[in-house]
């Protein structure tokens, strides 16, 4: 005996049934449309001031269904109530309701025989119904609803083959119908029968269905009891991680005057059982009590009084243990539950044997060997006897295929090795790619940076250079103007002071005169050298006019035309730049007068916004730049062209001219202001301005 029982204080999950499918009798009401929840005494209120019996009877049921939670008593006397006036008032529809409520409150109190009556009466009154009104929808609803019950009452005295017969009904109705929040109750349902009748993935295939119907958000409140009974199945199966996740999802649903709310704290006290949390199973426990003694849920108090014993087992109070185990046992006989009797006898057996009670334990395994055998009966029995023959013979078979199992599972193994370390050598060749390409990427950019700085320097020599040169052209200027000019132009004011007091000799008097007009060209060429160097109009009036004094000499020199065309110069830019590209604009032209042989120079200057853009071109015989090197004069223009931060471009073919194109961004200043367009034009036979 005691090697029968050693497993004595393991906690034991039985294919525990709820009642899930309660709401919905509760929520078929014969109404139109389902109101939203009210509180009991707005239901009362409502109920007094009912303006006709039909709204009477729908909110004594609304107010039944209201109070199935909390108090039966007072519910099924509102359900009476309706009951009573629509059969007075021959409203079939309210009748057939209030049947159906009656039902619900016994389900809920476990009086399986008043519920089985309730249910007859109101599938009577529906059959009626159908005859008169066939396939109206919520004749259907009604039908679903009173075969729900049934269900669960067939359920409740061990008829589970019937009761998955009423549920498949139920089902089918409410498919037609489309109501997916009625038809997750159901399902729950159907899960119960399945799992009771030994198919927990049938089973566990309903639930997961009912889950799908009602997921949210929000979450359908019809839920709970679905998680309760996906929790109770995990537990079953050993897997207590997966019945906390269902027991998660369950707790937003538990909320005070839920229907199923001392349901939710006996499952979480099993869970509890399982991990081993005794202190928090107790009060669990506990907290379950109160709820389902107010509403009369007598079964499942059953079920708490032997989970109760089960957490007694297993801290030693075998005494205490055996006392609720007891309790359950009565109270298991009382309700008529066989499949709570199998329970409570097996967990008495198990106590009994630990505690020593030999003569007791046995007795408590024959009584329940003897229930099994007439829940069971021949054809079972039978069928037991046939599954242990295939049991031995596939138990063979299983060492064999273990075995198999086994290499396979060792060629696995090697084959993961084998890619982990082509994996890793992946990753080293990878890494190894990393580094190289980086220190490539950091050489690379270090040459860049090198370039850059030499660019600087570079930028920074040129930019000396040209201020230098361009500070002593500047002095160069001032002293030949101010020195040297000053003398000649004494000089030549001597020699005209001379020539009118007279007195010369008469064959000296050309060679005066022709002495005087030297010193005048000289004065001239003078004036033209410093205006070369530093030209006056460029410090004192800008850019634009410097240029159109620039343009003028070049012709006159040249005996070329020059055409000067400027915009958006004013306000002036600054000084700096402006030096340069008047030095720019210089060199080009004494380039073009020089080598071209034009018969014509264009020079346009032109200001938008930030941006500068100067052309310089002619007509003249060009070269091939592909094969000529720039020279001294276009080497300076390129030099000045990058110490501006400019883009110089310079496009020329043989015997097609050449054209110079400078594009440069000034620096941020003041925006300049339109002005406008100064287009001259000098004519080399007349000298004049057009």
């Amino acid at each position: 005996m005691a090697s029968l029982l050693s497993l004595l204080c393991t906690p034991r999950f039985s294919r525990s049934r709820l009642a899930p499918g309660l709401l919905l009798a509760a929520l078929s009401l014969p109404a139109a449309a389902t109101p939203p929840p009210q509180l009991p005494d707005s239901l009362v209120r409502a109920l007094r001031t009912a303006p006709t019996d039909t709204d009477r009877v729908k909110t004594a049921l609304r107010l039944s269904a209201a109070l199935a939670a909390t108090d039966t008593a007072q519910a099924g006397r509102y359900a009476h109530q309706a009951l009573t006036l629509s059969r007075r008032r021959g409203y079939d529809y309210g009748t057939a309701y209030g049947w159906l409520q009656l039902c619900t409150l016994a389900i809920i109190r476990h009086d399986n025989a008043a519920a089985a009556y309730y249910g007859e009466q109101a599938q009577r009154v529906a059959d009626a119904l159908e005859r008169r009104t066939p396939g109206a929808p919520r004749l259907g609803r009604l039908r679903a609803s009173i075969a729900n019950n049934r269900g669960n009452v067939a359920d409740h005295l061990g008829q589970y083959e019937a009761s998955a017969r009423y549920y498949l009904q139920a089902a089918t109705l409410l498919t037609s119908l489309r109501d997916s929040r009625t038809l997750l109750t159901v399902y729950c349902n159907l899960g119960n029968s399945f799992q009771v009748l030994g198919q927990p993935a049938q089973a566990a295939r309903y639930w997961r269905q009912a889950v799908r119907l009602g997921a949210g958000p929000p979450a359908a409140a019809e839920l709970l009891p679905v998680y309760l009974q996906l929790a109770s199945w995990h537990l079953a199966q050993g897997r207590p991680d997966s019945a906390n996740l269902a027991l998660q999802s369950a707790r937003p649903l538990a909320r005070p005057g839920s229907l199923y709310t001392g349901e939710y704290y006996g499952t979480l006290a099993q869970y509890q059982l399982a991990v081993k949390q005794l202190p928090a199973a107790r009060r669990a426990f506990e907290q379950a009590m109160p709820h389902l003694a107010q509403k009369g849920a007598l079964g499942y108090q059953a079920k708490v009084l032997l989970g109760l014993g089960q957490l007694e087992a297993q801290a030693g109070n075998l005494a205490q243990a055996r006392t609720q185990l007891q309790r359950s046992l009565g109270l298991s006989e009382q309700l008529a539950d066989p499949q709570q009797v199998l329970e409570n006898l097996d967990a008495l057996t198990r106590v009994e044997d630990a505690a020593g009670q030999w003569q007791s334990a046995l007795r408590y395994f024959q009584r329940r060997q003897r229930l099994r055998d007439t829940l069971a009966g021949t054809a079972v029995r039978e069928q037991i006897n046939q599954l242990e023959t295939q049991y031995r013979t596939r138990q063979q078979a299983q060492q064999l295929q273990a075995t198999r199992q086994l290499q396979e599972a060792q060629q696995v193994a090697l084959n993961q090795q084998r890619q982990l370390n082509t994996i890793y050598l992946i990753l080293l060749a990878l890494l190894t790619v990393g580094v190289v390409l980086g220190m490539v990427l950091l050489r690379y950019r270090q040459r860049l940076a090198r370039r850059a700085r030499a660019q600087e320097q570079t930028m920074l020599t040129t930019r000396a250079m040209l201020q230098g040169q361009d500070e002593e052209r500047r002095r160069v200027a001032r002293d030949l103007h101010d020195g040297l000019g000053g003398m000649l132009s004494a000089v030549k004011l001597y020699l005209s002071s001379i020539r009118t007091r007279g007195g010369l000799p008469a064959e000296s008097a050309p060679l005066f005169e022709q002495s005087i007009d030297h010193l005048d060209s000289s004065i001239a060429e003078l004036r033209r050298v410093a205006r070369n160097l530093m030209p006056e109009a460029l410090l004192s009036f800008g850019l634009a006019p410097a240029l159109h004094d620039l343009c003028l000499a070049v012709q006159q020199a040249g005996a070329v035309p020059v055409q000067l065309t400027t915009h958006g110069l004013t306000p002036r830019l600054a000084p700096a730049t402006e030096v340069e590209l008047y030095r720019i604009v210089q060199e080009l032209l004494t380039n073009a007068l020089r080598y071209a042989r034009a018969g014509q120079i264009l020079v346009q200057l032109m200001r938008h916004d930030d941006e500068l853009h100067l052309v310089v071109e002619d007509d003249g015989q060009g070269f091939d730049i592909t094969t000529n090197k720039p020279g001294v004069g276009l080497r300076s223009v390129q030099a000045r062209a990058q110490y501006l931060g400019g883009h110089l471009q310079v496009q020329s073919q043989p015997g097609q001219g050449t054209s110079v194109s400078l594009e440069l961004r000034l620096p941020a200043v003041a925006s300049a202001a339109s002005s406008p367009t100064t287009s001259l034009a000098y004519d080399a036979n007349s000298g004049s301005t057009r």
